[in-house]
């Protein structure tokens, strides 16, 4: 059994058209269909952006130094 999960756009008709290349001519393929609505940007609650932005109250965040990169050999 092989499972997909991809995101795919509907069309403006409402209709959302799958091709799934099973890789065997003329094969007999259960198919198990989840639709589920995903979470646009523009669903978001309103204010949500704004209040994770200004949710860190602790010290300013850093990035260390990273160190030397090590010498390796040229592939050729």
């Amino acid at each position: 059994m092989k499972t997909l999960h991809f995101r795919q756009k509907s069309e403006a008709n409402g209709q959302l058209r799958l091709d799934i290349l099973v890789g065997k001519a003329d094969a007999e393929c259960d198919v198990m269909v989840v639709i589920e609505p995903s979470v646009a940007p523009a669903e978001w609650l309103p204010g949500f952006w704004e209040q994770l932005s200004h949710g860190w109250q602790g010290e300013p965040l850093t990035r260390p130094a990273q160190g030397e990169f090590e010498a390796r050999d040229r592939l050729q």
